[in-house]
């Protein structure tokens, strides 16, 4: 639902709640079905605002889940459920003026970096999990990740075939629940 028709509802809500009113106020027939109208359409323009329109923008679908918005905070800040800056061993201790989250090495977008220090992969749910084996940034396929071997990637530092990852690879401590919401915000990344 877009913002033009949530206006619209809006407005003629207002209007109806207004006219019945009035019309109520006066004694004059037909109070009660405007009254009703412009609760309906006042309730119905609400609804449309809390849980229709995604932070994006209007016409982008519907609004992130609540999982799916805390995996864009850890992804895109390094910042967890509680609202501090998820703590990790490994890697390089400062990256980014000392900030580091997922995006940090692999792009906002997942696409994966060239950095003069390393190269950090495609993590995109589809390259990570696709059958053919994900793609590496020579060109090569890799392995094919799950959903528990991305979760241990991420906090073990493991590839799919339990083998370390580049030392550069944070271990990430988070709670399962954010390994959740990690995933399903990968989910969203193409």
């Amino acid at each position: 639902m877009n913002d033009l028709l949530l206006t619209l509802l809006a407005v003629t809500g207002v209007a109806a709640l207004a006219a019945g009113f009035l019309r109520r106020r006066r004694g004059m027939a037909g109070a009660p079905p405007l009254l009703l109208l412009g609760v309906a359409a006042l309730a119905f323009a609400g609804a449309g605002l809390v849980g229709g329109l995604r932070a994006g923008g209007p016409g982008q679908g519907p609004a992130p889940s609540a999982q799916v918005a805390l995996g864009e905070q850890i992804f895109q800040q390094g910042i967890g459920a509680d609202g501090r800056p998820i703590a990790r061993s490994g890697g390089f201790p400062m990256m980014m003026g000392g900030a580091l989250s997922c995006a940090s090495c692999h792009g906002p977008d997942g696409r994966g970096r060239r950095t003069m220090m390393f190269t950090a992969p495609d993590i995109t749910y589809g390259n990570l999990t696709d059958p053919r084996g994900m793609l590496e940034a020579d060109g090569r396929r890799g392995m094919r990740y799950t959903d528990a071997l991305i979760a241990r990637a991420v906090t073990q530092g493991l590839d799919a075939e339990g083998k370390p990852l580049d030392p550069v690879m944070p271990r990430w401590q988070l709670t399962p629940d954010e390994v959740n919401a990690l995933i399903a915000y990968l989910k969203t990344l193409h």
